[in-house]
C-alpha cells in the first residue's frame, strides 16, 4: 500500500513538472472530461491544483476529482487523499461544464511573426491606481488613488528599438544611434501613430500604445502595491537613470534588456527612456476615470509619458509617477513600447 502511495505522489509530481515545462492541451482535456472520461477529470483536477496564476484553483481541482470518484475512478480516491483535497471547503454544487479555460497565463510570451517583437501576457485584474499611502512622495496629479480594472493584454517585453524603427520607417532619428539595439528616441507621439499604422497594415493583430492604466498595472507586476518595478526600496537600483547603478551607460541610453526585468519579465519599465502612453494628459484625469479599462481622451495638447529616463533621478522612476509632453514634441529621452491585441 505504501509503495502505491509513493507511486501516486511521484506521478503527481511528474505531472506538475511536465505542466510547468510544457502546458498540456487543457481545452482537449476539458472536452474529454465533459464527455465523462474519468482519467481526463483526474488530469484536469491535477492541472487546476498545480496550475499557475489564473489557472490555479484547488476548489475546482477538488470538484473534478470528486466527480471522477463519483464516476468510479479508483485513481481519484488516491488523488483525493494525496492532495488532501478534503481541506478545501465548499460543496461542489456548481457545474463547470460550461466554463472557458484561460488561453494564456502570466508570463506567456508571444513573438510576432512579422516584426519579431516579443510580448508578455498580463492577465486581467484590478488594482488601486495612483499614489498610495506607503509612497514617500507623490505629486498631486497622481491622486486620488482609485480602483481600476483592466482586461488581459500583451505588453511589449522591450522598448521599441532603433533597428525596428529603421526597418519600418526607413530612418533613425535617435540621438544615441551608434547601436541599433538601443531604444528609438527623438520621436513624437504623432510619429508613433504613423509607425503603428504601418504595422497594423501588415498583420491581423492590432498594435497600440498602452493606456497609462495598462502601463502602471504592468509596471507594478500586475497591480502590486509597490513604488517601483523592483519593489519599494529606492537605494541605487540596477537601472539606467541619473542616480541609478547604470554601469557604462551613465548619461545615455542602453541597449534594451541591459538591466533586470520586473517580476512579469518586462524590461526597462524604470529608466532608459520615458515612454509615450495613449492617454491625453490632464492633471485631474483620475477624478473622472472609468472603473474598467480607463483611458483619458479629453481635450489637451499633451500626452502622458511614463517610466522615467536615463536623465532622471530615482524618484521619477516610481510606477505611479506621471509626466507629459506635447504630442508633436521630440526628445532624446522619450521612446515607447507597444501593447498587442491578438486576433485569435
Amino acid at each position: 500500500m505504501k509503495k502505491i502511495r509513493i507511486f501516486v505522489v511521484i506521478a503527481v509530481l511528474f505531472f506538475s513538472i511536465s505542466y510547468a515545462a510544457d502546458r498540456p492541451d487543457l481545452s482537449s482535456m476539458l472536452e474529454e472530461a465533459r464527455r465523462g472520461d474519468v482519467e481526463a477529470m483526474c488530469d484536469l483536477g491535477i492541472a487546476y491544483f498545480y496550475g499557475k496564476e489564473i489557472l490555479k484553483d484547488p476548489f475546482k481541482a477538488k470538484c473534478w476529482i470528486q466527480k471522477a470518484y463519483d464516476n468510479g475512478s479508483v485513481r481519484a480516491g488516491k488523488l483525493w487523499n494525496d492532495l488532501e483535497l478534503w481541506r478545501y471547503s465548499g460543496k461542489c454544487e456548481t457545474s463547470f461544464d460550461n466554463e472557458i479555460l484561460p488561453k494564456y497565463t502570466t508570463g506567456d510570451i508571444f513573438k510576432d511573426p512579422v516584426t519579431g517583437m516579443e510580448f508578455v501576457f498580463i492577465p486581467k485584474g484590478y488594482f488601486i491606481m495612483g499614489c498610495h499611502k506607503f509612497a514617500e512622495k507623490c505629486d498631486k496629479d497622481e491622486r486620488p488613488a482609485h480602483k481600476v480594472c483592466v482586461n488581459g493584454f500583451w505588453m511589449g517585453k522591450y522598448e521599441i528599438t532603433q533597428e525596428l524603427w529603421h526597418r519600418v520607417m526607413g530612418g533613425n532619428p535617435s540621438r544615441f544611434g551608434s547601436d541599433l539595439r538601443h531604444p528609438v528616441e527623438n520621436i513624437s507621439f504623432d510619429d508613433i501613430q504613423k509607425f503603428i499604422q504601418i504595422l497594423n497594415s501588415k498583420t491581423r493583430d492590432k498594435f497600440l500604445l498602452p493606456t497609462e492604466a495598462q502601463w502602471e498595472y504592468a509596471c507594478r507586476n500586475g497591480g502590486e502595491k509597490t513604488n517601483f518595478p523592483w519593489g519599494n526600496e529606492a537605494n541605487r537600483p540596477d537601472a539606467n537613470c541619473g542616480t541609478c547603478d547604470s554601469g557604462d551607460f551613465h548619461g545615455e541610453t542602453a541597449p534594451v534588456g541591459s538591466f533586470p526585468p520586473n517580476e512579469l519579465g518586462l524590461y526597462d519599465m524604470a529608466g532608459n527612456v520615458k515612454e509615450w502612453c495613449r492617454d491625453v494628459y490632464h492633471k485631474k484625469a483620475y477624478a473622472g476615470h472609468a472603473k474598467k479599462n480607463p483611458v483619458y481622451e479629453g481635450k489637451g495638447s499633451s500626452r502622458v509619458v511614463r517610466g522615467g529616463a536615463f536623465v532622471d533621478n530615482i524618484s521619477k522612476l516610481r510606477c505611479t509617477n506621471r509626466d507629459k509632453s506635447i504630442s508633436g514634441m521630440k526628445s532624446y529621452y522619450i521612446g515607447f513600447r507597444l501593447v498587442l491585441t491578438r486576433d485569435d
